[in-house]
């Protein structure tokens, strides 16, 4: 299932340098707690589950190679020769760090068992932060190849070339997020062919173009760029670490120390909603003009695009020169219309898209095996539903940890802390 310890996403890695140089420092590693939530509420079989096991414990025979050191040098110039260090002598211990249980809830008209997983990770911060893509990539691949296996690749390169070549030609710069709720590597291989060819044949210079892929691992099989900055948890952490008020703020400082050139500047916003984070932005202009732009990862975009046009314009910055990085749910035909939005609004902007492309299947009744998967005409017919699911950090330090989202449904964390921190923010 995972082909390297780069199969993971590019901001997982900045993240780590940075809690190893800013949050470390040569002292104790946080203990932080990371919990599973399936927001979809689908129940595993045992046979999910027993797979979903191994391959948790294949994670501790993982271990940068020589040759992705090397790649990593001169692809990914913002990760120091100290934290390169680091990574090779980083390894997985599942075993100490990983539990995954099984509780039946039920059974099907066959009497098998179904049930529910309840993962948690615990250890150093620095320690466990790698584990979240992974470990939903497997739960996702699992799930897919043990339980729910009516559908196949057949039509996959197609799809994604005619998917890239529409973004593209609509003047779309982007970049694949889709690794931690992929169908499978399979998958996510053949949808980043597709989207390379289709970015051979209709992209370039003046038009939309493939910017890469967030999956390190990927980004180097094929030679394009890692994306990737920041995640929640990052802001979630030095929030409950060092406080609420002004984290925002506190967590981009801390993090263009670890980046001083600017080169992973794109600011997460919606970590406690959007207000917070943008009193923080606009009280400090000659910092936000130090940053590239800013993604937005739930709510309404549309409305997104006139708030950071807005703040661009009070710090005294032209929102032509900077970006919104739009990554929240996108299909094709959405981030179209966001692009036009964002041109008449004359702000900058690109995309970043995920389960639309590396988990987009439908129903079949015989699945047919390739010799080549992912060639042949698109299928069309029933979806067969992506898993929603998520793995958030929930403690640290024997802090909990929250996420309070424009989107109300995807609030995370004890909802005692939850509802202090929203009073805190004025969000209640």
């Amino acid at each position: 299932m995972l082909h390297s310890v780069l199969d993971s996403d590019q901001y997982k890695l900045s993240m780590q340098q940075a809690i190893l140089q800013q949050i470390v420092k040569g002292g104790e590693d946080p203990l932080v707690a990371y919990r599973f939530t399936n927001r979809g509420g689908n129940l595993f079989t045992r046979a999910t589950y027993e797979v979903v096991l191994q391959a948790v414990q294949d994670l501790g025979k993982l271990a940068l190679t020589k040759e992705e050191r090397v790649w990593l040098e001169k692809n990914a110039p913002f990760l120091t020769a100290d934290y390169l260090d680091y990574l090779e002598t980083f390894r997985y211990k599942p075993e100490e760090q990983v539990s995954v249980q099984y509780v039946v809830v039920d059974k099907d008209a066959q009497g098998q068992e179904l049930g529910r997983f309840e993962i948690e990770i615990k250890g150093g911060w620095a320690a466990t932060i790698l584990y979240e893509v992974p470990l939903m990539a497997i739960i996702s691949e699992a799930y897919f190849t043990a339980q729910e296996t009516n559908w196949d690749y057949v039509g996959q390169y197609e799809l994604a070339k005619a998917k890239g070549k529409a973004l593209f030609e609509a003047g779309c710069v982007t970049s694949e997020f889709g690794t931690r709720r992929r169908r499978s590597y399979e998958a996510q291989d053949i949808i980043m062919r597709g989207l390379i060819a289709a970015n051979e044949e209709f992209g370039g210079e003046g038009k939309g173009r493939l910017a890469g892929t967030s999956n390190v691992h990927f980004a180097q099989k094929y030679n394009i760029a890692p994306i990737g900055t920041i995640a929640h948890e990052w802001i979630m952490g030095v929030a409950a670490l060092t406080g609420y008020e002004g984290s925002n703020g506190r967590a981009m400082d801390l993090w263009e120390k670890t980046y001083p050139s600017g080169a992973l500047s794109i600011a997460l916003t919606d970590t406690f909603s959007t207000k917070p984070f943008f009193d923080d932005f606009i009280s400090d202009p000659a910092r936000a003009n130090r940053w590239k732009g800013l993604r937005q990862d739930s709510g309404s975009p549309f409305k997104f695009i006139s708030l950071a046009k807005e703040a661009f314009e009070r710090v005294g910055a032209d929102p032509k020169q900077k970006i919104i990085v739009f990554s929240d749910g996108l299909d094709v035909a959405k981030s179209i219309e966001l692009k036009k939005a964002s041109d008449e609004a004359g702000v900058g902007c690109s995309f970043g898209v995920g389960t639309t492309f590396t988990n987009d299947f439908v129903k079949v009744e015989q699945p047919v095996k390739q010799d080549v998967p992912g060639e042949g005409e698109p299928r069309t017919g029933e979806p067969s539903k992506a898993l929603n699911m998520v793995i958030k950090l929930y403690r640290i330090n024997n802090e909990f940890c929250v996420k309070i989202s424009d989107e109300l449904t995807k609030n995370t964390g004890d909802e005692e802390t939850v509802r202090v921190v929203k009073h805190r923010f004025g969000l209640e």
